[in-house]
């Protein structure tokens, strides 16, 4: 070490680096503590355990079963109400000077006691109490600018690793999470200043080891540390049955075992459990770890003279940069000193040198030569599938014990009522006609007899969900021997929960000993949590029911135990019978041995009228049993019929997704390929097939089908985590609606059409856009499958394509197998037995050669005949070696990489393999000038990809049609859209790739892909083009784009109109539906699903199409632009209406439309563009002199010129989002003490809500009328002023009165408002209809310019109707191209709108505020007048949707003048009756009758004021007996269930349910718990406002339905989170109990 000579300043920029091309030796025998032979951590840091006390623990893991591993080693650390690192590190320091605090990344800049010295330590933590401590790309990112700072600082850096893992989902892999990871990684390895790590909970795979990658490893005493979860381990090994126990336990994640493997440093003797005493250790332990490592650097540094050597260099390379290095460095998106101040000194280098040091002493390899072959090594059978079978036993056992009343389910109970109802009269005898009208008798038995078994089938098999195939097997076996089961013990038998567990759990009897050593692990284990938890003795009682029973259903207990006990003679005679029934004898020993805590067995109810009766006590009964079990058989196929369905989806996707229909060929070969993949197998008779036949044919005609496969649709999409749940609405439509069909068609010759048109697809947002999406993926699947299949990738075969004289390195290293994780050994064998090299990769030099030149280069090429390619630890030795050898050489490195990840078989250290790797790349680039150039290929995924692949300073490129997802779909239980993990999608972005390559080895790749989806980018350049680069010597890529469909940018097209997509709801598609009626346009017109029933939908004809968009929110349905694109392309329309909301003003969506060839109904993108943007709006208003309100004329950047604005202007002022509307995003500001905060206020709400936070500012207007002007232009330039509205009387911004006139605007500026408006409209080139809105200022009498609406607006028919003009058909015209020159408005008359709002005023604290009231519509009456135009979504049976604005009607009345027009209007409301809801009716009849109303001298605040003279209390009466409620609330005697004092909780509103204030709340109320009448139950969410319920709010004068002295237990929560309740609908099921 000592003897290497020191390098000349002259050999700096053309020598390799010595430090680099020693390390590999070096690294054999490193030790950061050399004067120690044990591990000398232990001695140089205080506060950890000893080497003894370690070798103890050690031993006593080795004697532990796997279950008590489990519970002892894995449990501890993931634990949920674990303290997360931030509370700790709060509590560790002495002051926090700075700190982030992001969701699940923690940093802080602190002050820490280094022994009465006090140093800044920077930490970086993974917080736990957020998303479980999981990562996403943005938090990398983050933590690595931290690494960057705390550097820059030079203070040392403190990492807590406490993460299940990276976040893997489908964001995260869009946003390149395994990019994110690797640039992390490169910065803590090459950070200049010590760096300790602390495993603090659980550290997993690629979310660990980033932390990880310190100068010091250490844990707390319960930490836990490995490559993967071991629930994901499980899924890797899952061909050797073992369970994810078996795997924790045999890689070994403790600490002690991770320091005895090299893995860690030492074990910290605190843990988070531990008092606050104990936490000096953890103090102690980062201090002097810290000293230590800068202690050892100073005395590695005096001993290695070749670090000044590097550090010479160094400093000479950033004084005197080579070319490469500059364009580098430019390039770079790691921390590079920019300054001499920041760059690195000696101790730095010896730092970042012997942290790469340690960590590659942490991965071992042997070699093949070394290696012992063995003979065939025992593979241990593994426990997965009997657990499972354990697990699945227990959960039905508790089932068993606690089945559900049959009155808790309506439907049931009135199957069951039925039932008996045709029992009883079953052998009458009627005459003929009573036959006629009432049925024969025993038919009619018999039909309800088959209507219960089969409703009681569906119930089960959705209350059961995922277990309902096992569940109804162990119940076909439970009746089949019902002579014996039945004396099974049921939850309620036990009559003293806590004295059977105390007697199980700790006395010494016989009969408790051996019911302890029968009871498996899990078990116990339960039983112990559940008798030390408060409020669990129901849940108690199920456990010890189910325990016991596994009991009672073994072997007769045997005679030692049953001699300690004093039986009954009858007891002792059942035990000693010939033929012993062991379930009765051993429920009789049971019953007497802990009498009198269980209860002597009673009979199944039978009984039918009994209230308890349960859903077993049902099937059991004598008239029932027989004919259920066939039921049972009948609901395995279904399941396992639907589940088909689902895997062979593929066969018919092309189909589905071209046509969205199944022809009658393609569902009949799907219903036969499943069915007979279901019923293969000789157990599986004739019989039981003709019974399924029958039962499906039941199934199809039962409506009961349709809520049932929405409820199993809801659950198999958790069951199927890594399929699109688009697909399950396909398979639920598929049962629905088209096999009825199809077998209609078989059977009686109907028509069969097949088109796929789901009329409810519920919450999935972006629905027909992710359903294309998800065929896609099965599609493109199929042919990356096909493509493997060849194996024309294999390590020999890139060779052999792209190398010439190849000479391997490093042949015979191979993985040393350290953990003898079961049936790697083997893998191992079976290689050397097949002469393939038992390792990851294979490494050499070689030469390329293109165009006549050549180059000679390393190479890395994955070895996929071994394990797939994972990347073992000898892989990245092989790595190390070859780039010191390429240094040594000056030779470029050509990498084709292929892999899963880490070799996760090989333990923990493997996870180690991605920093060394990581940390020689940024050596081998960026020290030496050599570039590295990767391909990833077939499936480049885990640690591979976020370590080297994806290194900031490696070429990377990938073939098309690579799959390059952060984790394999293997191990991350999410659908992972193609979108966000096959390289030709993610080539658009310059950030996840350099460039896309043809697929060289499958050349018709790119062509089969893009059959599949002709959007998909496909590759421009070939991997030659790419390699010609490395013959330049080019460090740097070149981003080599893909090519993509992206048509260029089309202008707006025209073009006659006979198909229109009309993107509307309520009132709005009421109206365009009526227009384009009018002109035999067909119509197709999309809805969410609550308004799928809606009076839009009632009103297309024949030839007009219904399509369901899905979801509930506008963010799921009508706001999604790609599935409304997806529509409008596939219905082959010719335009699209955008209605009045969502996507009308959006430009890009007009531009997504134009570039699709479909017509959009509204004006050019760039007029859009500049009229949607304020500020643009105004600054073009100022170009044609057209007044605005004084103001910033352009966007604010800073709270500080907001202030300059407005002191020049003068308060008040008006704060305005640029991308405001609907009254949203502005904010008044009275003084200059209140401008900077409310201007942060604004800026953060609408960069929430709209997606962008630029604000301007305004003088804000006192005292002023809102007018507006209705344009029309057409594409020749005509313009068309059609006339004034007045929209003054408004609340909250929002509009309620509309008029053609304005009563205070004098004729002068009246013209002048019609001058702006033409002026704007030809400056922007608009076309179609518009309105230009503007501000009449009364105090100043000046109008000012304030918005253009680039769309329809709710109040145009008051314009057509004065005006004579038919807004909407001359839309249809202009974007015809037609003209509009001969169209001339003739003003005459006067009109009012008002809107009809479903809401109810309720007074909170000083204020009136009007809350909508969604719910059904009772009556509607709204007579038809000449003098009335109405647009009315209102109707009698309607809904009215909790998730929309609740405007239910527009009321447009024409008259002679003003006075005589608000006459009618009054007149015509006292016509209109809504019932069933509240409406604002009554306060519009109050308005009209107002004199300042009928005066019209008012402005903008004539409402509110208005409210405040209003007898609110009188305003609120009249609203609620208008709207009748009282003929819908809920009588006292409905609320009680039958037989029963239980009490249902019905839903007073049409809401969604929530349960918690927050997801991260707890729940208001529990099953269980007991309550009183006015806690809060549940929030009820409608139009986004949120509102308690509680049991008081029910009672009203006269009707007190829950007194309000009575206590109630909640017996039954009957929704979930988020979940759609319908008035009527039941929530709770409450139990009246007593104080005592």
């Amino acid at each position: 070490m000592n003897g290497i000579r020191q390098m000349t300043q002259e050999e700096t920029h053309w020598q390799t680096d010595p430090l680099f091309e020693i390390a590999e030796k070096l690294s054999a025998d490193f030790s950061l503590f050399p004067e120690y032979e044990d591990n000398e951590v232990d001695f140089r840091v205080k506060g950890l355990l000893t080497p003894e006390e370690c070798a103890v623990r050690l031993e006593a893991l080795d004697n532990l079963t796997i279950d008590d591993y489990i519970e002892q080693v894995v449990s501890p650390s993931e634990k949920s109400n674990r303290t997360g690192a931030r509370e700790v590190v709060r509590d560790l320091v002495i002051r926090i000077i700075s700190e982030i605090d992001d969701g699940p990344l923690y940093c802080a800049e602190a002050e820490m006691d280094f022994g009465g010295q006090l140093r800044r330590v920077g930490f970086i933590c993974q917080n736990r109490e957020s998303a479980n401590g999981a990562w996403k790309p943005a938090h990398h990112k983050r933590a690595a600018q931290q690494v960057r700072i705390f550097s820059d600082r030079s203070m040392p850096i403190v990492t807590f690793i406490d993460t299940p893992g990276a976040d893997a989902g489908e964001q995260a892999n869009a946003n390149n999470q395994a990019h994110s990871i690797s640039h992390l990684i490169t910065e803590m390895c090459n950070t200049g200043v010590p760096t300790l790590g602390i495993i603090w909970g659980a550290g997993y795979s690629g979310g660990a080891i980033p932390l990880a990658a310190t100068n010091i490893l250490l844990s707390v005493r319960d930490g836990i540390f490995n490559t993967i979860q071991p629930q994901g381990l499980a899924s890797i090994a899952r061909k050797y049955n073992l369970s994810w126990q078996e795997c924790a336990n045999y890689v070994g994640v403790s600490g002690v075992q991770l320091r005895e493997a090299g893995v860690i440093d030492g074990i910290i003797d605190y843990a988070p459990t531990d008092s606050d005493e104990k936490m000096r250790n953890l103090l102690l332990a980062i201090t002097t770890g810290i000293r230590s490592i800068e202690e050892r650097a100073v005395d590695f540094t005096r001993k290695n003279p070749y670090l000044m050597d590097q550090y010479r260099r160094s400093v000479e390379r950033f004084m005197n940069p080579s070319e490469k290095l500059s364009t580098l460095q430019k390039n770079a998106n790691f921390f590079v000193a920019e300054n001499p101040t920041q760059h690195i000194n000696v101790f730095g280098i010896c730092y970042r040198y012997t942290r790469y040091l340690t960590l590659r002493r942490r991965i071992h390899s042997t070699t093949i030569e070394n290696y012992g072959r063995l003979a065939e090594k025992e593979i241990p059978s593994g426990q997965l599938q009997e657990r499972t079978q354990r697990e699945q036993e227990r959960k039905f056992q508790n089932w068993l014990q606690a089945p559900e009343k049959i009155v808790y389910d309506d439907n049931l109970q009135r199957c069951w009522k039925n039932f008996w109802s045709k029992h009883e009269s079953r052998d009458e005898n009627r005459g003929t006609l009573a036959r006629l009208f009432l049925g024969e008798p025993k038919n009619n038995y018999v039909k309800a007899k088959q209507e219960l078994c089969f409703n009681l089938g569906l119930y089960l098999f959705n209350r059961w969900k995922s277990d309902a195939a096992m569940n109804f097997s162990q119940l076909l076996e439970y009746m089949v021997d019902y002579q014996q089961v039945h004396f099974l013990l049921r939850a309620n038998d036990i009559l003293d929960a806590v004295a059977v567990a105390e007697f199980i759990q700790d006395n010494p009897h016989p009969l408790a000993v051996f019911i302890r050593e029968e009871l498996p692990h899990e078990t116990r284990q339960q039983l112990n949590a559940l008798l030390n938890r408060e409020l669990s003795k129901g849940a108690l009682k199920q456990e010890l029911a189910s325990a016991l029973n596994n009991i009672l259903s073994k072997e007769l207990l045997p005679a030692e135990v049953r001699e300690s006990l004093k039986l009954s003679t009858p007891t002792e005679a059942l035990c000693q019978a010939e033929q012993v029934a062991h379930v009765e004898a051993n429920r009789r020993i049971i019953e007497e041995a802990l009498a009198p805590y269980i209860q002597f067995r009673q009979e199944n109810l039978q009984n039918p009228s009994h209230p308890d009766i349960t859903i077993m006590d049902a099937i059991l009964h004598d008239e029932l049993r027989d004919q259920f079990m066939q039921v049972c058989r009948n609901m395995r196929v279904f399941g396992s019929l639907y589940d088909n369905f689902i895997h062979n989806l593929v066969n018919v996707a092309k189909e589905a997704n071209e046509k969205h229909a199944l022809s009658r060929k393609s569902l009949k070969t799907l219903l036969d390929k499943s069915l007979s993949e279901v019923t293969e197998g000789s157990s599986y008779t004739d019989a039981d097939l003709e019974s399924f036949n029958h039962w499906l044919n039941y199934f199809i005609k039962s409506n009961q089908r349709g809520e049932f496969l929405k409820s199993v649709e809801e659950w198999k999409k958790l069951a199927f985590p890594r399929l699109s749940d688009t697909l399950f609405v396909v398979i639920s439509f598929i049962f629905e609606k088209l096999l009825p069909e199809y077998y209609s068609a078989e059977t009686s010759g109907k028509t069969y059409n097949g088109r796929i048109n789901p009329v409810t697809i519920g919450r999935r947002k972006d629905f027909w856009n992710r359903l294309s999406m998800a065929y896609h993926d099965l599609m493109i699947q199929q042919v990356l499958d096909d493509s493997k299949r060849q194996k024309k990738t294999t390590a020999n075969a890139i060779i052999d394509r792209f190398f010439n004289e190849f000479e391997e390195l490093n042949a015979t290293l191979m993985s040393a197998d350290p953990v003898q994780f079961p049936g790697f050994r083997s893998s191992i064998e079976q290689a050397l037995n097949k002469n393939v090299k038992p390792c990851g990769v294979i490494t050499g030099l070689a030469t390329i050669r293109i165009g006549g030149r050549s180059q000679r280069v390393g190479a890395l090429i994955s070895n996929l005949e071994f394990q797939a390619g994972a990347f073992d630890m000898a892989s990245a030795e092989k790595f190390c070696k070859l780039m010191v050898e390429c240094a040594r050489l000056r030779l470029p490195l050509v990498c084709f990489v292929s892999s899963g990840g880490m070799q996760t078989k090989e333990g923990a250290a493997a996870l180690f393999s991605m920093a060394v790797v990581n940390d020689r790349i940024t050596r081998f680039v960026r020290d030496n000038d050599l570039p590295l150039v990767v391909f990833g290929f077939g499936d480049c995924t885990g640690g591979a990809q976020a370590s080297f692949v994806t290194h900031p300073l490696a070429q990377t490129y990938y073939f098309s049609g690579t799959n390059m997802p952060f984790a394999g779909q293997i191990v991350v239980p999410d659908y992972l859209p193609s979108t966000c993990t096959l390289s030709n999608y993610l080539s658009v972005s310059h950030e996840s790739m350099d460039g896309l390559v043809a697929h060289p080895f499958v050349p018709d790749l790119d062509q089969k892909l893009r059959e599949i989806d002709p959007d998909m980018p496909v590759a421009k350049y070939t991997v030659d083009d790419v390699l010609e680069r490395v013959l330049e010597g080019y460090v740097t890529a070149e981003r080599l784009a893909p090519e993509t469909s992206a048509t260029r940018k089309k202008g707006k097209k025209f073009g006659p109109v006979n198909k229109v997509l009309i993107h509307a709801r309520g009132c709005t598609a009421v109206k365009l539906i009526r227009k384009a009626q009018d002109n035999n346009i067909a119509v197709v017109l999309i809805q969410s699903d609550p308004d799928m029933d809606s009076v839009p939908a009632d009103m297309l004809g024949p030839n007009d199409r219904l399509v369901c968009i899905g979801g509930n929110t506008p963010d799921e349905s009508y706001l999604n632009a790609k599935s409304v694109l997806h529509i409008a392309r596939y219905e082959k329309v010719d335009a699209l209406h955008p209605g009045i909301g969502f996507l009308s003003e959006n430009s890009q969506f007009a531009a997504l439309c134009g570039n699709h060839d479909i017509n959009f109904i509204g004006p050019p993108v760039s007029a859009m563009e500049t009229m949607g943007n304020k500020s643009n709006a105004i600054n073009t208003a100022m170009r044609v002199e057209v007044p605005v309100v004084p103001g910033s004329h352009g966007i604010l950047t800073s709270s500080a010129n907001a202030a300059t604005v407005a002191d020049d202007i003068g308060y008040p002022v008006l704060l305005k989002a640029v991308h405001g509307g609907g009254g949203k995003g502005i904010q008044v500001v009275h003084s200059p003490d209140h401008i900077h905060s409310l201007f942060h206020q604004i800026s953060t709400e609408a960069k929430s809500a709209f997606g962008n936070g630029d604000v301007y500012l305004e003088k804000y207007v006192t005292s002023l009328r809102h007018i507006e002007v209705q344009v029309l232009r057409d594409r020749e330039g005509n313009t068309r002023i059609l006339g004034l509205r007045d929209c003054s009387v408004q609340r909250n911004n929002q509009k309620i009165f509309e008029e053609s006139g304005s009563v205070m605007l004098p004729p002068e500026l009246e013209q002048s408002a019609y001058d702006y408006a033409r002026k704007l409209t030809d400056a922007v080139k608009y076309v179609g209809a518009g309105t230009v809105e503007f501000i009449f200022d009364l105090q100043s009498m000046a109008v000012y310019f304030m918005e253009m609406n680039t769309r329809l607006q709710v109040e145009h028919p008051v314009t057509e109707l004065v005006s004579g003009i038919d807004i909407v058909s001359a839309q249809f015209r202009i974007a015809a191209g037609e003209s509009i020159a001969d169209l001339e408005p003739h003003p005459q008359g006067y009109a009012i709108e008002v809107r009809i709002n479903a809401e109810k005023a309720v007074i909170k604290g000083d204020n009136v505020e009007f809350v909508p009231t969604p719910g059904t519509i009772t009556n509607c009456v709204m007579p038809k007048h000449d003098h009335i135009e109405l647009i009315s979504m209102a109707a009698t049976g309607k809904q009215v949707s909790p998730f929309y604005d609740s405007m239910v009607a527009q009321v447009i009345c024409y008259g002679t003048d003003r006075d005589d027009t608000i006459r009618k209007l009054r007149t015509y409301l006292d016509e209109v009756t809504i019932t069933g809801i509240c409406t604002n009716i009554p306060m519009l009849k109050r308005i009209l009758d107002d004199k300042v109303f009928q005066d019209g001298v008012y402005d903008t605040t004539y409402l509110p004021k208005f409210l405040e003279r209003t007898d609110v209390n009188s305003l609120i009466k009249e609203i609620e007996d208008a709207a009748e409620l009282s003929a819908t609330a809920v009588d006292a005697r409905t609320l009680k269930i039958e037989g029963s004092d239980e009490l249902k909780v019905l839903s007073p509103t049409t809401s969604i349910f929530y349960t918690a204030s927050s997801p991260t709340e707890p729940a208001f109320v529990k099953e269980g718990d007991v309550i009183e009448i006015g806690q809060t139950l549940c929030l009820m969410e409608a139009m986004k406002m949120f509102t308690p319920l509680t049991l008081k709010q029910f009672n009203r004068p006269g009707a007190e339905l829950y007194p309000a002295t009575q206590k109630y237990r909640i017996s039954r929560i009957m929704n979930s989170d988020g979940q759609q309740v319908n008035q009527g609908d039941l929530l709770f099921v409450v139990k009246p109990v007593s104080d005592s």
